[in-house]
């Protein structure tokens, strides 16, 4: 009995470890986003030919905040047979910010990429102890260079963003939040911000309260994409269902003079989304979705050559 008595007070002192462990690493913001919907309005077209036929008066502005240094195919379905063509050696992956202006409702960005912290704080900025201890453990830093960051960078193109639309919540997606104003409306799928969205990035959303969700349980497919939301209502910018590597990413279309799609890390970079090879997901139901939504995307690529691509941390001139 007593040996009993001693196994049940180590296994009690092995949890309590463990929950305070658990709790250390999450601490720094860890809550519920409580969220609106985001209004859906009616699209200006019901299909890709004919928002391709009628580009709008909108453009759009990519900056690089920094660099994340890494095994790019560690991002990657572990299990595909084309993991052994992947070029494993370490490289920076660019952190975008995307900045669309609208010429009657403004400036409105997608993700925020990297704040001053990534200089002033080297390798890992403002990421939770959690994020810190799985890029160490996984060999991934950053890097970036003074006067890159996002609030620096808005600060010199003069933009004030009204609304942040996420491609996902990943803390190298959401590391800028803390420059914009507490004002600033963000933008994610319904589904998004689940536990380990919530333990990875909520801390950057510390002193933020408006947030809405754009729910695609209900929206028309547009093929060869998935589910399609006409953000504003007018053809120029489109939200795009592509779950998989997160629960409910988004990729985005702005339909402009030269029409750009934005896969966000539903293709991390030029050679998986050739290759055919999907990002992982949470789990392997996750990385099943994410082949789903990928092939989505290289069919309308096929379809429509004249749309330009922009990967999630590469920039082509295709």
């Amino acid at each position: 009995m007593w040996n009993y008595k001693k196994l049940g007070g180590a296994a009690a002192i092995l949890i309590l470890t463990a929950l305070a462990a658990v709790t250390y690493l999450l601490r720094g913001g860890f809550h519920r986003f409580e969220t609106t919907p985001y209004l859906l309005r009616p699209p200006a077209f019901r299909n890709w030919q004919d928002v391709l036929a009628n580009p709008r008066n909108i453009s759009l502005e990519t900056f690089k905040t920094g660099v994340v240094r890494m095994d790019a195919c560690l991002n990657l379905d572990p299990e595909s047979p084309r993991q052994a063509d992947c070029d494993h050696v370490p490289r920076d992956l660019a952190v975008f910010v995307h900045c669309i202006r609208h010429p009657h409702l403004g400036d409105f960005l997608i993700d925020t990429g990297f704040d001053d912290s990534f200089a002033k704080h080297p390798p890992y900025g403002n990421y939770t102890e959690a994020m810190r201890l799985f890029n160490w453990a996984n060999g991934v830093s950053n890097r970036q260079d003074p006067g890159a960051d996002l609030g620096s960078q808005l600060a010199r193109a003069r933009i004030h963003p009204k609304a942040v639309f996420f491609t996902h919540l990943h803390p190298d997606h959401t590391g800028g939040v803390p420059a914009l104003e507490a004002q600033t409306l963000f933008v994610f799928g319904t589904t998004e911000a689940g536990f380990l969205a919530r333990a990875a990035v909520a801390n950057h959303f510390s002193d933020k309260s408006k947030f809405s969700s754009i729910d695609f349980s209900g929206v028309p497919v547009m093929a060869p994409l998935g589910p399609s939301v006409d953000v504003f209502g007018d053809g120029s910018f489109w939200a795009i269902s592509v779950p998989g590597h997160t629960d409910d990413g988004i990729a985005y279309l702005v339909n402009g003079t030269t029409p750009v799609l934005l896969t966000g890390d539903a293709s991390h970079f030029a050679w998986a989304f050739r290759a055919g090879v999907a990002p992982r997901g949470w789990n392997k139901a996750g990385t099943a979705r994410g082949y789903a939504s990928l092939e989505q995307l290289r069919a309308f690529a096929r379809a429509y050559p004249s749309v330009k691509l922009i990967y999630g941390h590469e920039k082509t001139d295709s």
